[in-house]
């Protein structure tokens, strides 16, 4: 076997891990060291304030969370 080491936009990972996995190729997953765009963009908003839900506690969370 040789191996290969590729970069695939994340919007096609999904499609390339099934072809791949069709052809019996074995995937070994190297994450990078930073984050992706959607965990930068949520930090963003985050460090602003935006998108928090203030509780009480954890019950009152989960309650604002899943109504």
């Amino acid at each position: 076997m040789e191996t290969f080491l590729i970069s695939v936009p994340e919007k096609k990972s999904s499609l390339v891990k099934q072809l791949l996995k069709e052809l019996g190729v074995i995937i070994n997953a190297e994450t990078e060291k930073s984050p992706n765009k959607t965990t930068i963009a949520s930090m963003k908003k985050t460090s602003k304030g935006e998108g928090l839900t203030k509780s009480a506690n954890h019950a009152d969370l989960m309650q604002k969370l899943n109504s």
